[in-house]
């Protein structure tokens, strides 16, 4: 009888150690900042995490401190977590600690911030260099706006010696990567543009923002009370980029990241336009899982950067919103299947107790739970799972109809002049058929292609009747409307009035 219960009992605890789910690999998270472009990161690996039962986070701050950070990263490699993932303060800086997790054997993906060397595993982010030249790129195209419009009003000239055209930055964290790199790229982009005579025309000065919205904005408001309002604004980030909004109203403003908040910006008219830099915290956990997986990997990927305005930013919002409420689906999934496999942790305990206390009962309560638990794994492999797998494909869904959106938006502005801009052409372009192309632009802009290239039209038309000397017959016969009475009349339906040339 003796040699029963013991058996009995053995097998009950194998039965619950077996089938409990547990992480095989513990990760570890070491972010120099909690802005909202990292919690952006932080929700799309937690998302993307989901994927992968076999994998958990254990994320730790910094909160702008290299030595924090450093000290962060030891205490990760003294507990032997199974990857790093280390989006740097200050890269320099933070680079031998680095080192110290990758020689102690430590897989180490480094994110956003490019540390240097190549003492580690994997590397995911933007190019901060490149966004400082698209930022310049930016400041040119106002400045050439600029001496149109004071060639046309005979008014003095911004961006001469006697009146220079003043750039107000409002950089990130002294001494962190991306400020330094942006700063560095827009320099560079203006000098390059300017050539020698960039003092005489071009002004940049630069106040702190911290990354942060409230600190742009006393950092403005305080530049404001000793200076007059700059001709334009480029912030590190839309947090600032709608600080400096507040403080300084009415000045053409550029911001950085191209998430949520700068998009809505950009719709409600705060701010002109962002660079795109995506935090893509679900490709830093797929590689993740590919590295402890042993499975091929890319070691070095330099995310896309992009000029966002206010004809790309209102199709980005809708699908942003979009995701998100797929991830408030998703979540509630997640919720659902740990409370189901709580549940079933709780079962099987109480048969534990009910061996050691009621051995009697012991075979109706183990056919309960057992009964009970193949249910539960039907219902998880049946519905929960299905649910996850499509949630993930309409994610990426999403993303593709991002890019192709951007990707039709280049495309029809690169041919506006052309009077061979058709459908036929467009989809010749794009390499899709008349039927997919009716489709994928139906979806992504709500209209059909012919009226997609006239709004593209019109808006080009209202832009040069703005900013040059163009006639209403001119902008008309430029921009292929078969006569000015019809592009008066496209105008008028589009933008409510009659154009005018100035």
């Amino acid at each position: 009888m003796r040699n029963i219960i013991s058996t009995i009992c053995i097998l009950a605890v194998l039965l619950t150690g077996c089938s409990t789910r547990q992480p095989q690999y513990r990760i570890g998270v070491s972010q120099c900042l909690d802005d909202a472009w990292r919690q952006k990161m932080n929700y799309e690996m937690e998302r993307e995490l989901l994927l992968h039962p076999d994998m958990t986070l254990s994320r730790r701050i910094a909160y702008g401190s290299n030595a924090l950070q450093c000290a962060q990263i030891d205490s990760f490699i003294r507990e032997r977590v199974d990857l790093l993932i280390v989006s740097p303060n200050e890269a320099e800086q933070v680079q031998p600690a680095v080192t110290r997790a990758y020689r102690a054997g430590i897989p180490v993906i480094v994110a956003d911030r490019r540390v240097p060397g190549d003492e580690w595993t994997a590397f995911i982010g933007g190019d901060n260099y490149k966004v400082g030249r698209l930022m310049a790129q930016w400041v040119m195209e106002k400045w050439k706006t600029a001496q149109q419009t004071a060639q046309r009003s005979n008014s003095p000239k911004r961006g001469t010696a006697s009146r220079p055209f003043v750039v107000l930055e409002v950089a990130g964290l002294p001494g962190s990567t991306p400020a330094t790199l942006r700063h560095k790229g827009m320099m560079e982009g203006l000098e390059e543009a300017m050539g020698d005579s960039l003092e005489a025309k071009v002004e940049v000065q630069s106040v702190m923002g911290r990354w942060y919205k409230e600190n742009a904005y006393e950092a403005v408001s305080a530049y404001l009370e000793t200076h007059p309002l700059p001709d334009v604004i480029v912030a590190h980030n839309d947090l600032m980029a709608i600080g400096a909004a507040e403080a300084a109203g009415g000045v053409p403003i550029m911001g950085v990241d191209g998430i949520h908040p700068g998009l809505q910006a950009i719709v409600d008219g705060k701010i002109e336009c962002s660079a795109t830099y995506s935090s893509r915290g679900d490709m830093i956990i797929d590689a993740a899982a590919r590295i402890l997986h042993k499975e091929s990997y890319v070691r070095d990927t330099v995310l896309e950067t992009a000029l966002v305005d206010i004809t790309a930013a209102k199709p980005m919002l809708k699908q942003d919103e979009a995701i998100t409420r797929d991830l408030e689906t998703l979540h509630i999934v997640q919720t659902q299947s740990e409370s189901k496999w709580k549940q079933l942790q709780f079962d099987r305990f109480m048969l534990i107790l009910s061996v050691v206390f009621f051995l009697t009962l012991f075979i109706i309560t183990l056919g309960y739970v057992f009964i009970k638990q193949r249910r539960m794994q039907t219902e998880i492999k049946h519905d929960i799972i299905p649910q996850l797998e499509n949630m993930q494909e309409a994610i990426q869904l999403s993303k593709r109809d991002e890019a192709f959106a951007e990707r039709l938006r280049q495309v029809v502005d690169d041919y506006l002049t052309d009077p061979n801009l058709n459908v036929e052409f467009l989809g010749g372009k794009l390499q899709l058929s008349r039927t997919q192309l009716f489709r994928r632009v139906k979806a992504v802009a709500g209209k059909g292609p012919l009226d997609y290239i006239r709004e593209r039209r019109l808006l080009r038309a209202d832009e040069l009747l703005r900013t040059t000397d163009m006639t209403i017959q001119q902008v008309a016969l430029e921009l292929c409307f078969s006569s000015p009475g019809y592009f008066t009349k496209c105008y008028k339906e589009y933008f409510g009035h009659l154009p005018s040339a100035r």
